[in-house]
This record gives C-alpha cells, structure tokens and sequence, in this order.
C-alpha cells in the first residue's frame, strides 16, 4: 500500500517541480514602455510648477527606456535585476533633486503605487520597477 503512494507523490513532485520555472526578466510587450511612461505621470493634483513637471516627465521617458534597454539586452537575470535597482536608485536622486521636499515626493510616489497597480498584474516585471 505504502509503495503506490510513493510511487504516486514522486510522479505528482516531479511533474510539479518541471512545471514550476524561474520568472525570466524579458521584455513583456511593446506597450510596457508607453503603460510605464503613463502610470509614473505627475497627476495635476500634485500642483507642481510646469518646470518640476516637465523634469519629471523627462526623468520618467529616459528611466522607461533605460528599463526597456536594460530587459532587451544580454545578461542573466541576477545582473538585470541588479541594473534595475541600480537605476531606480539613479531615478530617485533626481526626482529627489527635481521635487525639492520629501513631502511633494512622498506624494507623487503614493500616486504612482494606485497608478501603477493594475501593470503590476499585466506585466509581472512593473514590480521591480517600483
């Protein structure tokens, strides 16, 4: 009795364990770059003044295409992801520098997390980005 319930979990485990794969970090679509570039925009509710919004935007394109650049390329993943990090924290020293306060970029920040939440279900790879 004991032997066909072995026999069964090793068959169940090891059909499990080959289907179960790694998260490639791979360019999802074409339109991640234009979906990324619309959920980091600066809402109009942030009143920033059209020079701190027009930085924003312009850090915004360039990190989306660095993202864009940095998924297409060669690399393992590990090497990536490190790329990715390294980039957000680039990011954040100019929208740091561009906002001024912690208070105007806390806000922008909490806008971006309810804007970018639905990419985070369509492209899997948006969380890394945030």
């Amino acid at each position: 009795m004991k032997k066909p319930l072995n026999y069964l979990c090793f068959i169940v485990f090891a059909f499990i364990s080959l289907t179960i794969q790694a998260q490639d970090i791979k360019l999802p679509s074409p339109d991640f770059s234009k979906d990324l570039v619309s959920a980091l925009k600066p809402s109009k509710d942030l009143g920033l003044s059209s020079g701190v919004s027009t930085a924003v935007e312009k850090e915004n394109k360039s990190f989306a295409s660095d993202i864009v650049g940095i998924m297409s390329g060669s690399g393992d993943d590990a090497s990536k992801k490190l790329k990715i990090n390294d980039r957000k924290k680039q990011r954040d020293e100019v929208l740091g520098k561009a906002f001024g306060s912690d208070t105007a970029l806390q806000s922008y920040k909490k806008d971006i997390k309810k804007q970018i939440a639905p990419f985070k279900r369509k492209y899997k790879l948006a969380s890394l980005v945030l």
